[in-house]
């Protein structure tokens, strides 16, 4: 059976509802038309110039992303720009572009359950729901399998998201309850230490914000460790919804971060 794009971004919007975006976002079909006929998808979180050599690569049409490759407005489209120069290689090579951003962050199934999912929290609900919409919602909250102590804990966050350095806050030393968010999404800690939650796994936390809710573990693991999971878990329910549609995730780390540990200890002399 032969798929066109409208039929992808048909089953995405019946998963995350793509009026459910915030106002700010770009989420849906930025380059192409919904009538292409789809010979694969490459799922990713990011789109990169690595990753439309994949597509190339792997004679995939069509690349499902997280984030929008375009969020602001542009005022031209140049090669020797960052964005311009993969909009050229996308059309040069007839690949399209959907994106589904805060769509899925609000969604049921979507970014912050799959962040759960890693993190094996049980017990799992929204965080705080949309608007009045108990359907969609932001963050998760959830149980550990078994309570542990702090460090262990830091440790397994670590070892589930595949980082070797987090950064944290506050002074729980004692986790069972955990509320996650994928991405940037500190503004949710209020809802998370009203609902008890022990720990609370997000991303992009400022220097200031540490200093709020002191009880609750504030931990930053990384905007790309909290939601990478995602594209794999796109790649699987589309894989399921159209199976026999080849569908493959993204081997490119599109990571824009490093993380430099020091082998070396300064001591001050003045």
């Amino acid at each position: 059976m032969s798929y066109q794009i409208t039929h992808i971004s048909e089953f995405f919007n019946s998963w995350a509802p793509f009026s459910t975006q915030a106002e700010y976002d770009n989420s849906g079909l930025l380059v192409g038309s919904q009538t292409t006929q789809v010979n694969g998808i490459l799922t990713t979180l990011d789109v990169t110039n690595e990753v439309v050599d994949e597509a190339v690569k792997q004679r995939c049409n069509l690349i499902v992303a997280h984030h929008p490759l375009i969020f602001k407005k542009l005022s031209r489209i140049s090669p020797d720009t960052s964005v311009g120069s993969i909009l050229f290689k996308l059309i040069k090579n007839d690949i399209s572009v959907l994106a589904v951003h805060t769509n899925l962050d609000a969604a049921q199934n979507g970014v912050s359950f799959v962040l759960a999912d890693q993190l094996s929290l049980t017990d799992q609900r929204f965080l705080t729901h949309h608007d009045t919409d108990q359907t969609h919602g932001y963050g998760v909250i959830g149980n550990l399998p078994k309570p542990m102590s702090r460090d262990p804990f830091l440790d397994f966050v670590c070892t589930q998201l595949g980082t070797t350095a987090i950064r944290y806050a506050g002074e729980a030393t004692q986790i069972t309850r955990v509320a996650v968010c994928g991405g940037s999404g500190i503004s949710l800690a209020s809802e998370a230490s009203q609902s008890h939650a022990d720990a609370f796994i997000t991303a992009d936390i400022k220097y200031h914000e540490y200093f709020d809710f002191p009880d609750l573990l504030k931990i930053d693991a990384g905007h790309y460790e909290t939601e990478i999971h995602i594209a794999g878990h796109i790649a699987r329910q589309l894989t399921q919804q159209f199976r026999d549609l080849k569908v493959i995730t993204s081997d490119v780390s599109t990571n824009p971060m490093n993380i430099h540990h020091s082998t070396t200890l300064f001591n001050s002399t003045t």
